[in-house]
């Protein structure tokens, strides 16, 4: 929750609301307002932000959100409602008039509330006995040749904004599909930006209301999920189905046995693992992981975007020979620098609010654990309190593009001025605007951090190739595949040996505050022709290895055998 003052009125929303939404309200209401969402409060602690909210008289409590997610969340945002201190409790759904809710109401959400509760009870033990079924190993792999046709599957149940790396990926990948004449059918619970219209989308919203915990839901979703997959199975006649893998979901695996179709399972590390180390640790975790592994053991091809993926799936069941690592890419169409012009800079500055002479450093990503964005912004601060001129002298301006589970702890260490002249906080963006708003930089920042458990970093973060694309000078974290790829690594070749240069990006250790902070002055100072060889060697580096036209034609080529790592070897 935040908080300005006394408030007049609380706004509950199943996601953090976007800006046009924060606006109206605040145009109904005045200044005097407090925003609550459920990740907010569920990341606070159920209890404690119960126990905020009933310590929080306010003249008004409104329920909205965004149309694809009000519906689902409202019984649970009414009783919200209801443990909160005020005169008067309404619903406003998207684009309607705001309604009146008394207790009679009040108390159907809650009827409605525990029997979603049964309801995700049922569904828990029935995907209990459904992973015991499908534990049986079936290793005789299905090979695809010359693909013609084929199902995608993002069987994952995502709110809000839809923005960040994986959006790209989506859309990276499909569109690569496409251009090598494989038709697509893409099922997703919403429609994923970016991808060409030659893809025929196919929504499968929810059918239920939302319950908690929250992984219930997947559970949920997975039959609705499974029948429109058949359904469209039957219809299209894939020569494959590639699936990005999602927590608790086993259809691609349930349409491999039946159906007979290749699976071709993109895992981008484990949901368990992240779930316990970068958010809350699920209640059903043995389960969980047990479908993790039926997932990894029964998939024809296990695409990786890391070396430390390819342990990781190994670890997890997988079979060497039938993993492919494969780094995350760019489309170089649209991440192209010659598209922008001055005019273009001017206008991103312009509609973001910042200096149109400042020296932009710019962040773009979703304020993940693993982003450093907590250290970029402590770096900030101690360059405004302790060497303030040197910012102002040399005209320095930082944006953070995005949202995310540490923006909270950005704000705080920004501190309550949130870095006044040096910093402008932009929030989300939509995707397609990201190649403007590189472009419109001068230094782009990737400051990632490493695991917490000291496991190898198993990110490819899709920023980096985005960044590289763009022929921008980079300051990065010299951290596993970030620091190779800098370094001219490629697909298939041994990583650069420690303390290699790198001629492509500045580099800092990661996690260091001081190297951080060392690698700012040293980018801002650097002359431009310096920044530009940088830069250049950069975007060459990612048109070389780096594109998803060439991540899809290595697919296809391991899909065709199916058998067979991509050698990496080990480092010294």
């Amino acid at each position: 929750m935040s908080e300005t003052g006394k408030a007049v009125a609380l706004i509950l929303s199943p996601t953090p609301p976007p800006p046009d939404i924060r606006r109206l309200f605040e145009g109904r209401f005045g200044p005097r307002l407090v925003f609550a969402d459920l990740p907010g409060l569920r990341r606070a602690g159920l209890r404690a932000s119960l126990a905020q909210l009933r310590k929080s008289p306010v003249a008004s409590v409104t329920i909205t959100g965004l149309p694809q997610e009000f519906d689902l969340f409202r019984d649970y945002l009414i009783a919200l409602a209801f443990c909160v201190p005020a005169d008067r409790r309404e619903v406003q759904p998207p684009g309607g008039e705001a309604r009146h809710i008394g207790h009679a109401e009040g108390l159907r959400s809650l009827f409605r509330i525990a029997a979603g509760l049964l309801a995700g009870a049922f569904t828990l033990v029935r995907a209990w006995l459904r992973a015991a079924r499908l534990r049986g190993e079936d290793r005789t792999p299905r090979i695809v040749v010359t693909p013609t046709r084929g199902l995608y599957l993002k069987p994952t149940l995502t709110f809000g904004a839809n923005v960040g790396g994986s959006v790209a990926h989506v859309a990276g990948v499909v569109n690569a599909f496409l251009r090598r004449g494989v038709k697509l059918r893409l099922l997703a619970a919403l429609e994923q930006p970016l991808v060409s219209p030659a893809a025929e989308q196919v929504l499968v919203p929810p059918a239920f209301l939302i319950s908690f915990p929250y992984e219930l839901n997947q559970h949920r979703y997975q039959p609705g999920f499974l029948r429109a997959a058949q359904k469209h199975l039957r219809e299209t006649r894939p020569d494959f189905v590639y699936q990005r893998y999602s927590l608790n979901d086993l259809t691609g695996v349930i349409l491999r046995r039946r159906h007979g179709v290749p699976l071709i399972l993109e895992f981008n590390g484990s949901e368990v693992w992240v779930q316990r180390h970068w958010g809350q640790r699920l209640r059903f975790e043995r389960l969980a992981s047990a479908i993790e592994r039926i997932n990894l053991r029964q998939a024809d091809l296990v695409v990786v975007v890391s070396e430390a993926l390819v342990e990781q799936a190994v670890s997890l069941g997988a079979d060497p020979e039938r993993i492919l690592f494969y780094p995350n890419c760019i489309d170089p169409a649209v991440f192209e620098p010659a598209r922008y012009g001055e005019s273009d800079r001017r206008e991103v500055r312009q509609s973001l609010g910042i200096p149109l002479e400042a020296e932009l450093l710019t962040f773009v990503g979703t304020f993940g654990q693993w982003h450093g964005t907590d250290v970029l912004a402590a770096a900030i601060r101690k360059l405004i309190d302790e060497d303030r001129a040197w910012l102002e002298r040399r005209r320095v301006h930082f944006l953070f593009v995005g949202d995310g589970v540490l923006a909270p702890k950005v704000r705080t260490t920004l501190g309550p001025d949130l870095g006044a002249r040096f910093v402008t906080l932009a929030g989300l963006r939509p995707q397609a605007d990201t190649p403007g708003i590189l472009a419109a930089s001068d230094i782009l920042l990737s400051p990632h951090v490493p695991n917490p458990d000291g496991t190898p970093f198993f990110g490819s973060p899709t920023k980096l190739f985005e960044y590289m694309a763009m022929a921008k000078l980079i300051l990065a974290s010299d951290l596993d595949q970030i620091g190779w790829v800098l370094k001219g690594w490629r697909p298939g070749t041994p990583p650069p040996a420690g303390g290699a240069a790198s001629e492509a990006a500045l580099l800092v250790e990661p996690g260091s505050l001081g190297g951080l902070v060392e690698g700012i002055r040293r980018a801002v100072e650097m002359p431009v022709p310096e920044r530009e060889a940088f830069g250049n060697t950069a975007r060459r580096l990612a048109l070389d290895s780096f594109t998803w036209d060439k991540n899809v034609a290595a697919v296809i080529a391991r899909a065709q055998t199916a058998s067979g790592v991509l050698p990496v070897t080990p480092r010294p």
